[in-house]
């Protein structure tokens, strides 16, 4: 009876923990998962969904009934009324949790153009995804051109998504792509329930992430591993070929509407105000414009800007007082540097005929 006692006052004690860790968890550093599961697109998130981001920065976001970090529908269409809408499709660094919507490179160029930018960026999607998040947006936004977001990792991102390519008999070329959600994903959905109703459950579970998925090797980033010679994509035959993969992706969507890309570039700050662009950024980014001008289409860099606005303040431009500064997704600063690219891109595609 008495350890029974004992048992039943354990037990009390450790989900009053739970509850009181849940309560402070949800108050001041994330709220439940707001996602759901898709099978070819892996997580999304929910919409009319309040979002409290403190990872990096602090912000509290509410999205709108499409999942975006973007204005209403509503909003969105009364702007289409007397100015052309451009799409802005990209990763986390486009998404931007980390920053109050109103400083985001994607609202700041918006007031810069004069144009009706909505962002559409999603963490942990790539170029392979886009045509599948263009089609569910489509409809609802009706853009007139888009922009594509590439960063540093999204060909590496790229090789690590499962997705199959068609070819014609006889064909070298690709004639249909389709991607679906990683494995990862797919045991995250069965948890789905829990997630969307404990913020302890989601903590564990970003942090079980971030083990598993967020190692790399050390050397990496150190600019004398860089390789100079990018080889021309679409050269080699076979569905490994992650290349052709992506390109085939900008295509078809070049194909659809008028298309530009963008690359916001990846910098560490060195001593003596030195900023280096990584060497996986540097990589990444001469692929890109390879593809770029095989497929005709303009390619905007970051990078001018970026520098510019480092020079002028010498204030790294990623990377926040409650994390690391220097690492990271951009900060304000560096939202406001992009901006000024991205409006230029935005105005150009939306003159394209």
């Amino acid at each position: 009876m008495r350890q029974s006692a004992i048992l039943i006052r354990l037990a009390a004690i450790f989900l009053l923990l739970l509850a009181g860790t849940e309560i402070v968890l949800r108050q001041w550093v994330l709220t439940p998962s707001r996602q759901t599961f898709d099978p070819q697109l892996g997580f999304t998130y929910l919409g009319n969904q309040d979002i409290l981001h403190t990872r990096e920065g602090r912000a509290r976001i509410t999205l709108n009934s499409l999942g975006l970090n973007a204005p209403p529908l509503d909003t969105i269409h009364a702007a289409a009324q007397d100015r052309p809408t451009v799409l802005v499709l990209g990763d986390s660094y486009t998404e931007a949790l980390q920053v109050p919507r109103e400083t985001n490179f994607v609202s700041l160029a918006a007031q810069a153009s004069g144009l009706n930018l909505v962002n559409a960026g999603r963490s942990g999607l790539g170029p392979l995804h886009y045509p599948e998040i263009f089609g569910q947006l489509r409809a609802d936004i009706v853009p007139d051109a888009l922009i594509i977001c590439l960063t540093q990792g999204d060909i590496q991102d790229a090789r690590r998504t499962p997705y199959r390519v068609v070819r014609t008999e006889g064909e070298l070329a690709i004639s249909g792509l389709s991607v679906t959600a990683s494995t990862n994903s797919r045991l995250r959905g069965y948890i789905e329930p829990l997630i969307h109703h404990s913020a302890l459950a989601t903590l564990i579970m970003r942090r079980a992430a971030l083990v598993l998925g967020g190692w790399q090797w050390p050397w990496e980033d150190w600019p004398f591993f860089d390789t100079p010679e990018i080889r021309s994509p679409g050269r080699r035959a076979g569905d490994d070929d992650v290349y052709s993969a992506i390109m085939f992706q900008l295509a078809t969507l070049n194909s659809q509407i008028p298309t530009a890309l963008l690359y916001i570039p990846t910098f560490r700050y060195a001593a003596g105000g030195v900023m280096i662009e990584t060497a996986q950024s540097r990589r990444d980014r001469r692929a890109f414009e390879t593809m770029a001008a095989e497929l005709s289409l303009p390619l905007f860099r970051a990078d001018t800007a970026m520098r510019a606005s480092y020079a002028r303040d010498s204030f790294p431009l990623t990377g926040f007082d409650n994390a690391t500064l220097g690492h990271g997704h951009l900060n304000e600063r560096g939202h406001a540097a992009v901006a000024q690219t991205l409006a230029q891109a935005a105005r150009a595609v939306a003159d394209r005929p």
